[in-house]
């Protein structure tokens, strides 16, 4: 029994090894602006003039990349979720297990400071194309997932999902599920409003349990109803379709 303990929390730091260096590799997808979405637009109608925020800028080179960090992601997800992982002893792991949710991402809590963060065993790297000023963006080192977190002042304020993760929310929702799925799982507590940049909607999610009225969970999505990206954090700056910038 201690022997195949040993062997699984072996396989456990040789995943996480091979994550530090896939992350390496992931930075140059890390380091996308923090609302960009990566659909393409199949209209025959002209598209409106997009912000910044939402131009595809994926390399030939990046889509090479995505493959293989897509696959170690999916072995990485499955050993996290197995029942004997201790994904204590590698916290990127726990990330992996953890769904999002209104107030934060497993160890990661809406409202924490980046000292905090450290200390919980996650090392923050700046996403400088996203970052303005006071407000910056950040990915996990060694952490593979396009996920970003927003810091003002230090403190972590929201946290998104970028097109290519597979994070979903506590209620199942991800990339590429669509409207009716939102509007089944959520019901009445949506908002949506029309998004000219994306062609889809901003829809809205607020939460009725007491003490979490001030989180929301934000999806946007494309000109076919389906998700393209979403985000979780405190109101108002969960709302801001541009993030940083």
């Amino acid at each position: 029994m201690v022997k195949g303990r040993q062997q699984r929390l072996g396989a456990i730091t040789a995943i996480a090894v091979t994550a530090s260096i896939a992350g390496l590799a992931a930075v140059g997808y890390g380091q996308r602006p923090a609302a960009q979405a990566t659909y393409s637009q199949t209209t025959a109608a002209p598209a409106p003039e997009q912000p910044f925020y939402y131009r595809p800028k994926a390399s030939t080179l990046l889509n090479g990349v995505l493959v293989p960090l897509n696959s170690l992601r999916v072995m990485q997800r499955a050993i996290a979720l197995a029942p004997e992982a201790d994904v204590d002893r590698a916290p990127t792991l726990a990330l992996l297990a953890a769904p999002l949710k209104t107030t934060g991402l497993g160890p990661i809590r809406i409202g924490m400071d980046l000292e905090d963060l450290e200390a919980a065993g996650l090392t923050p790297v700046t996403i400088a194309e996203a970052s303005n000023g006071q407000c910056q963006y950040y990915r996990i080192q060694d952490y593979g997932e396009p996920v970003g977190l927003m810091a003002i002042d230090g403190q972590i304020l929201r946290i998104d999902v970028w097109p290519g993760s597979l994070t979903t929310t506590r209620s199942g929702i991800r990339i590429g599920s669509t409207e009716q799925d939102l509007v089944r799982v959520y019901g009445k507590q949506l908002e949506a409003t029309a998004n000219p940049a994306t062609l889809g909607k901003t829809v809205i999610f607020t939460p009725q349990d007491p003490g979490e009225d001030v989180y929301r969970l934000v999806f946007e999505t494309d000109d076919q109803g389906q998700v393209t990206q979403f985000r979780a954090g405190q109101f108002p700056s969960v709302t801001w379709a541009e993030g940083c910038l």
